[in-house]
């Protein structure tokens, strides 16, 4: 298990710890090549080797584009995208020369569109969202899993502070499980629930008049 904070996990390890299962927790930065290094050397020295990683760390800092955002585009890029990407740059070689290996990476249907008031969080999981595809296809010839999960809303600390409307938010252990089920059907993707992921669909489709004149709505809404 691997977060910054430490207190956390060691709670966590406590809640989870059976006599049947083997648990390290690890305190890393994810935005920090280095630390997510020193994080796979561990893992490794301890288990003897790495299976399977899944990739959930985010960040949801809300920003508009109109006032200096380069703070929260460094911080959010961090965490969502090079997150995923300093692991990936030394997992995916790893599972390649092992012809083996699962690389989970948690996006969000965020990578839709470029919504107001959210538009460095949306471009940190579009980003995400692309470099888990191109893995995908690229490391399947070598016997290598990516998978993209795309979450709705989810019930966290992260989503607490929003004060725009969250349609279908879900507790997050009730995600979690629907997380855990899609990752052992060896599903390509998987996004949830099926509700957002239709509306995901949907806002996919309208051309770009359309789709700013609604925004325009909803703001107008929102104020």
């Amino acid at each position: 298990m691997v977060a910054r904070n430490s207190e956390r996990l060691a709670s966590l390890k406590k809640e989870i710890s059976t006599t049947n299962n083997s648990i390290h927790y690890i305190s890393c930065d994810v935005s920090d090549y280095n630390q997510c290094k020193a994080t796979f050397d561990i893992a490794k020295e301890e288990f003897g080797s790495i299976d399977i990683a899944i990739l959930n760390a985010g960040l949801g800092l809300n920003s508009s584009l109109s006032v200096s955002h380069i703070d929260t585009a460094h911080n959010t890029l961090g965490v969502n995208y090079f997150g995923i990407v300093n692991f990936g740059s030394i997992l995916l070689p790893y599972f390649k020369k092992k012809s083996k290996g699962e690389f989970i990476g948690v996006s969000s249907m965020a990578d839709v569109r470029g919504f107001e008031g959210s538009g460095i969080y949306c471009s940190s999981k579009a980003a995400v969202s692309a470099y888990l595809e191109s893995a995908r296809v690229e490391m399947r010839h070598f016997g290598v899993r990516v998978m993209t999960i795309r979450p709705g809303f989810v019930d966290t600390n992260m989503t607490k502070k929003n004060k725009h409307p969250m349609p279908f938010i879900m507790d997050a252990t009730k995600a979690a499980k629907l997380m855990y089920k899609a990752i052992n059907s060896k599903k390509n993707s998987y996004s949830f629930p099926w509700q957002t992921r239709l509306g995901s669909y949907i806002l996919s489709l309208l051309p770009d008049t359309l789709y700013d004149l609604l925004a325009t709505m909803r703001g107008k809404v929102g104020q």
